[in-house]
């Protein structure tokens, strides 16, 4: 003969419902915790907005003078998408930002147009030429600090490197140190260009004078 179960009381039901309720509600607000968007940031969006709305055009020809920039070389743990912030020994991570390609692209677009603005006669491009350049720069950011607490510093040396291997390669290195809110990451990408920005002034005036003359006096497609 079968026993007959009892049944569930409905004071005994209610309180595991309030627990499921419960836990379901924080899986809810957990969910629309993780799900705030990643904010994505650039360097340098000015100088690229303003080479693209140059009104005259400047027609590259076999005469006109060549500048290859190298991809930049970056530390290791810098070179991500990741925002990072220095505080004391320790590096921390943004959250919520990125940039929007790994930094060593992103601060070479930025050097690039930098350059690209200062020599309108000259043809700047960070692309691979099928002809040996007439320069290349190679740069190596060997030091690239946003604290914390306002600092920031830049150490970096560069080699300009001429399409004629009997000239001397021209070597340089610097430091840049800077100050400035890091409180938000669009705070921390601003003190970055900042800091960039310097950096491609410093590269300006280090560069072989013949740079400044008119595009029509320095050839650079015969090969040695």
């Amino acid at each position: 003969m079968k026993t007959r179960q009892p049944a569930l009381s409905l004071s005994r039901l209610y309180p595991a419902l309030r627990a499921g309720g419960g836990l379901l509600l924080s899986a809810m607000v957990l969910s629309a915790c993780s799900s705030a968007p990643v904010r994505f940031y650039t360097l340098g969006a000015p100088a690229i907005a303003t080479g693209a709305e140059t009104a005259s055009t400047t027609p590259i020809t076999e005469s006109t003078p060549v500048i290859e920039v190298e991809r930049t070389r970056l530390p290791d743990y810098l070179d991500s998408q990741d925002i990072m912030v220095r505080n004391g020994h320790e590096i921390e991570r943004s959250g919520l930002g990125r940039w929007a390609s790994r930094l060593s692209v992103g601060a070479t677009d930025l050097i690039t147009a930098r350059l690209a603005q200062k020599w309108p006669n000259l043809f700047v491009t960070d692309q691979p030429q099928p002809d040996r350049p007439t320069w290349r720069l190679q740069l190596n950011i060997s030091r690239l600090d946003v604290s914390r607490d306002g600092t920031s510093a830049l150490n970096a040396d560069w080699a300009i490197i001429p399409q004629d291997s009997r000239q001397p390669i021209q070597r340089n290195r610097t430091i840049i140190l800077g100050s400035g809110a890091t409180g938000s990451n669009d705070n921390i990408a601003k003190v970055t260009e900042g800091l960039l920005n310097q950096l491609s002034d410093r590269i300006e005036a280090s560069w072989p004078t013949m740079a400044a003359q008119p595009a029509a006096s320095t050839g650079h497609h015969g090969r040695n």
